[in-house]
């Protein structure tokens, strides 16, 4: 794909990422026994290589685009999305007193304290933008052309920047309790599949739900035996606790679309509250209608449960 400020907006050239990641969502939302669908705003990293921020960041507000158009598909009461990324860049942004609103693309307000010269406010590590004769600084009344392609100064020479070592940011939002416990703060990039496989009861996490979801049923099945030889004396049914449950979890979901109001969920690390509402932390049941878009780099995950 073309980077965007390059990429031919017309009817016969590509469209927008965010028009591939719907249609995909489209498709996939049809499956019932949920899916999995990753889309990359891989650009973003492409120009920090060439030590190009502004390509960099237009490619980033790509990703939002995406993320907004997929966010306005699905429910986030049901739909965990996570951003993330796979690593970092040799990007740093500095100043002395720079005023907010300063361009972000410019200078800083301050010149060198050692040799006097202006530096831009974005540098990198490492890169092409190494010059030893001379800083290479954003310049006054370019054109769009020459502010598109304009490289920022790099400590280092490389012909290809490299990536940096920070764990990643990890943003989330969706069902309470997963969300926040998994999908929340900074990580080795490395914890991020392994939470996924987690959430998705895939590899090692497959016995274990499978083992918890029977559990979870059997506990609900005495539950509800339970209030019905109750009935006779309290005068009320088996439902009177919102506990009407299907002992087979999957035609449950298949039957009910998901859960619906007034019926137990069950859910594998999860314990129904006395009223047979559902307070879960964790959606791991691998029965439900599950749903990953991830958008990586940074990458977002959404993870439907319905």
């Amino acid at each position: 794909m073309e980077f965007e400020v390059d990429r031919d907006k017309g009817q016969n050239g590509d469209p927008p990422l965010s028009e591939m990641a719907v249609k995909a969502l489209s498709i996939l939302q049809k499956n019932n026994k949920g899916f999995f669908l990753f889309v990359e705003s891989g650009r973003i990293d492409h120009a920090h290589h060439y030590n190009n921020p502004y390509r960099a960041l237009e490619e980033t507000l790509v990703l939002e685009s995406t993320l907004e158009a997929i966010m306005s598909k699905v429910d986030l009461s049901d739909t965990l999305i996570v951003v993330t990324a796979d690593h970092s860049h040799v990007m740093t942004m500095g100043g002395l007193a720079t005023p907010r609103g300063n361009d972000i693309l410019g200078v800083d307000v301050k010149p060198s304290d050692v040799d006097g010269l202006p530096y831009s406010t974005l540098l990198y590590g490492n890169g092409p933008g190494h010059s030893a004769e001379h800083r290479l600084v954003p310049m006054v009344n370019a054109t769009d052309a020459e502010t598109h392609n304009r490289l920022h100064g790099a400590a280092v020479p490389r012909q290809w920047a490299t990536h940096g070592g920070e764990d990643v940011a990890v943003y989330a939002a969706g069902p309470q309790g997963i969300t926040q416990a998994l999908f929340s703060g900074t990580f080795d990039q490395s914890y991020v599949p392994h939470a996924i496989a987690y959430v998705a009861c895939l590899s090692e996490h497959a016995e274990r739900c499978r083992r918890q979801d029977a559990e979870a049923i059997n506990r609900s099945n005495s539950d509800a035996t339970f209030v019905a030889s109750k009935a006779g004396v309290l005068g009320v049914g088996a439902s009177s606790q919102g506990c009407s449950v299907d002992t087979n979890a999957v035609t449950r979901t298949a039957a009910t679309g998901g859960a619906k109001s007034g019926a137990a969920i069950v859910l594998a690390s999860s314990v129904l509250s006395d009223n047979g509402s559902s307070k879960q932390t964790n959606n791991t049941n691998p029965l439900l209608n599950l749903g990953y878009a991830l958008i990586a780099a940074a990458a977002m995950l959404v993870v439907a449960v319905t």
